[in-house]
């Protein structure tokens, strides 16, 4: 077991409970770490900073059994180890919760959680004492979740909770959190870190990735700065800045960006009036009740909420993709729609990228190149047949256009980071050259480098007259990217704001309001 060391201030160290020495991991193509070496403390809290694409996840990964193979070494309590699977990692005291939502759909939470690990009495699977161990863990995450109800049947946040409460299940000593906030909502994160706050005073060692400066600088005790799969440096938290540490995740400054200036929206593309979904079998019987807004050329309209306000609900009666069908109107562009199904909305020029790419954006099977031009082969058509080169010129202009990171245009979707593969599912939607464009936690699992791009490429769009309906569970985001925010609260639209009106406190105020806030239907234009 190495010794205490001395630092700067000449006092004795903790012990590293974690080593990596020399580590290198090559895929196709890519060298995903390079000769990365870095210790982590005892008990500390250590945040792992970098672009999407710069290997942290690829080293978390090393660490937790899924990456076997690689070259260099790993030391776990001064020992050499080389986890051949997460099942002899977790033997050791390591468990991941990873960015990737990794359940069993069929499964009920309960199920999950205990999944090859399952209880059994007289030699039977005992689903009441795993739905009891499960609700007890579902407690000390102050969250509701019903043990026994299948996981398909919950949103990603929720799923997101399942995973969380799975690796406290293992109780482990060293915990690895790959982006836990990416689906969670800002009640829901504040919930999650009073949790880790309790796991730290028990002496747990985290090993936390996330791109969002706040929690970063508010919960580590040092951060490790990753870029191109190489250690740029590791920091003690209180002798840096975010300013520091972003400079170092991307080699360059990142510029204060606050859109909407000089922005100027143009006529109405769409009305929404008095728009309900109904909610059958449920107390509540409608998700979304009473909606009445409208959406200008030229313009981006942040939808805010907590989890269950209803944004992803108001864009999937948008899009034509509801479990039920909407009641109300929806006029686009002068005219009346009703979508029944997604195609009838693309044909429409209506776009929409959802908040889950891994279930419902990505073609996991197929190339980037293939990810991209899915929804426009026509357009690559000759003959009759589609022509790879005219795809592959297509594919590389979104390459381009969106900075996605990968080998090329024929690389596995699957091999490229999680932002990497959320510019693919953007670029296939703005290859179908909308009018209007539903994005959904758009920047979920991004980097700050490639969410500047992001609002950069959102901001080009608007001001060429796209109408844009964007949520995210970060008010930041909608505060820099908007020129009005609708509130939503059960279902209910509670607040309208614009931009000289932004403020935290009041979007929160509206998103905990159940009262309706009175406002004007569209007017008869759209009509």
């Amino acid at each position: 077991m190495p010794q205490p060391t001395q630092n700067s201030a000449g006092a004795k160290e903790v012990s590293p409970i974690v080593q990596v020495e020399s580590v290198t991991k090559r895929f196709p193509g890519v060298v995903a770490l390079d000769d990365v070496s870095l210790h982590v403390r005892r008990g500390e809290f250590h945040a792992i900073c970098g672009e999407n694409g710069a290997g942290k996840s690829t080293l978390m990964k090393i660490l937790s059994g899924v990456i076997p193979d690689y070259e260099g070494r790993v030391l776990v309590r001064g020992r050499p180890v080389r986890f051949s699977g997460t099942r002899d990692a977790e033997a050791a005291g390591i468990s991941i919760i990873h960015q990737e939502l990794n359940l069993v759909e069929q499964l009920s939470s309960a199920a999950n959680i205990f999944l090859g690990r399952e209880k059994t009495s007289l030699g039977l699977l005992d689903d009441r004492a795993m739905e009891r161990e499960a609700r007890s863990l579902f407690e000390q995450l102050d969250c509701d979740i019903n043990p026994a109800r299948p996981v398909r049947e919950l949103r990603v946040g929720d799923q997101q909770l399942i995973e969380i409460a799975k690796a406290l299940s293992l109780e482990s000593d060293i915990l690895i959190m790959d982006e836990p906030t990416s689906a969670l909502t800002e009640s829901e994160v504040e919930r999650l870190f009073r949790v880790v706050a309790r796991l730290h005073e028990q002496g747990v060692t985290i090993l936390y990735i996330s791109h969002k400066m706040d929690e970063i600088f508010r919960l580590s005790d040092r951060i490790t700065v990753l870029r191109d799969g190489k250690l740029v440096r590791t920091l003690d938290r209180r002798e840096t800045s975010r300013r520091e540490v972003t400079h170092l995740m991307v080699g360059r400054e990142i510029e204060s960006v606050e859109f909407g200036g000089g922005r100027s929206a143009g006529d109405p593309i769409l009305y929404v009036e008095k728009l309900s979904l109904p909610w059958p079998g449920h107390a509540r019987q409608w998700r979304l009740e009473n909606i009445s807004f409208e959406l200008r050329r030229g313009e981006v309209v942040g939808l805010a909420g907590l989890m269950g306000a209803g944004r992803t609900e108001l864009l999937e009666c948008l899009f034509g993709s509801s479990d039920e069908r909407p009641q109300g109107k929806i006029v686009l562009d002068g005219k009346e729609v009703a979508f029944s199904h997604p195609s009838e909305a693309k044909a429409a020029r209506v776009a929409m990228v959802n908040e889950d790419r891994k279930q419902f954006g990505l073609f996991a099977q197929m190339n980037v190149r293939e990810n991209i031009t899915m929804c426009t082969l026509d357009r690559s058509t000759q003959g009759g047949l589609v022509s790879t080169r005219r795809e592959r010129a297509a594919a590389l202009e979104s390459i381009d256009q969106l900075g996605v990171r990968c080998s090329g245009p024929e690389a596995a979707v699957t091999s490229l980071s999680g932002g990497n593969q959320q510019k693919c599912v953007i670029a296939r939607w703005l290859k179908t050259d909308p009018k209007v464009l539903l994005l959904d936690d758009p920047t979920r699992g991004v980097d700050v480098g490639a969410k500047a791009e992001l609002y950069k490429i959102i901001d080009a769009l608007c001001r060429k007259g796209l109408g844009i309906i964007v949520t995210s569970s970060e008010l930041p985001e909608l505060i820099t990217l908007c020129d009005r925010i609708l509130v939503l609260c059960e279902g209910r639209l509670t607040g309208q704001l614009t931009r000289p009106e932004f403020s935290e406190q009041r979007i929160m105020e509206y998103a905990t309001m159940r009262e309706v806030v009175p406002s004007s239907p569209p007017d008869a234009a759209g009509e």
